[in-house]
């Protein structure tokens, strides 16, 4: 037998072996996750959606002792892929829509909100497993599913005088005009011991700025994580809520910083002017609002799921 002709007999096994192997792999892949009335959802989108989950989490696709704990992450992940679909052909069927330029407009109001630079925002994303063709995505099923939550469910809301009253007494001092805050942040890896890291600097054993220089992966490590001067009404409201009742110089307990473990410290703050009830009613009702409008969208898509063909196939 020649040399050549030799070789490739022998190759031959092995090859068709590597040939099937990535055949099956490629099957598995591509093959159907999911069929939601018609539309459907592939295995290697899942996988897509669920990368910076996985990231956040920590977890190896490769890694057996991941496994089950990787299948948990796609079954969530897929779950909430199809409520985006049903959610998209409901905005279909009431003819709302989304145009590019309003995407564009709340996409830059977000960098804006992270102080950070176009690049470094960017840059931020990819060590999320994220783009910005992926946030510009999420921006738009965002707006989307706003307006057909206003349509749908928002306007039968009440929120009474009686419910602004209340939470206004109870949370005076989040209440305040021309009140500024200069903040540090640290942002934990995904493997990094939140709670332990954050224990250390309460007790003393650190500082937040070295905290911030040897562990955050967030804007400034090597300035103590700041991100300037904010004002106190531009604040979301776990902010505020992490940061009631601190002083100058304290920091706040752990907490979720667009799904990643985060910590602040309140550098300096200016007293500002208390907020009369009537002056922050309409910042209460939105509070108020926020968890009944869960509530009725939680029912709202149990109603859709009912009405809908779903086939899920893993």
């Amino acid at each position: 037998m020649r040399p050549l002709l030799r070789t490739l007999c022998l190759a031959a096994p092995v090859l068709f072996v590597c040939l099937a192997a990535v055949a099956v792999r490629a099957e598995q892949i591509n093959k159907i996750a999911a069929v939601v009335n018609g539309e459907m959802i592939t295995f290697f989108d899942v996988q897509a959606q669920a990368t910076p989950d996985l990231m956040r989490l920590g977890l190896d696709r490769n890694n057996p002792a991941h496994q089950e704990a990787v299948r948990k992450v796609h079954l969530q992940v897929l779950d909430s892929m199809i409520t985006d679909i049903l959610m998209n052909q409901e905005a279909e069927r009431w003819k709302i829509t989304v145009q590019d330029s309003e995407v564009d407009n709340e996409l830059r109001k977000f960098v804006q909100r992270s102080q950070l630079s176009q690049q470094e925002f960017e840059r931020q994303l990819v060590q999320q497993g994220l783009s910005m063709d992926v946030m510009r995505d999420r921006v738009r099923k965002g707006i989307l599913r706003h307006r057909l939550l206003t349509l749908m469910i928002a306007r039968k809301i009440v929120i009474t005088q009686e419910e602004v009253k209340k939470y206004y007494e109870t949370h005076k001092s989040q209440f305040v005009t021309d009140r500024t805050v200069r903040l540090g942040l640290v942002i934990f890896a995904p493997t990094a011991d939140a709670e332990g890291l954050a224990d250390k600097v309460r007790t003393g054993q650190m500082t937040f700025e070295q905290l911030a220089a040897a562990e955050s992966i967030g804007p400034n490590p090597g300035a103590g994580g700041n991100i300037g001067t904010l004002k106190w009404t531009d604040l979301a409201p776990a902010w505020k809520e992490a940061l009631d009742g601190l002083k100058a110089g304290e920091v706040s307990k752990v907490m979720l910083v667009e799904g990643r473990k985060a910590m602040l410290k309140l550098v300096e703050v200016s007293a500002g002017r208390s907020q009369s009830v009537e002056e922050a009613t309409p910042e209460i009702e939105n509070l108020l609002r926020e968890p009944k409008l869960q509530e009725r969208f939680t029912e709202y898509t149990k109603q859709l799921r009912d009405k809908a063909v779903i086939d899920i196939r893993i």
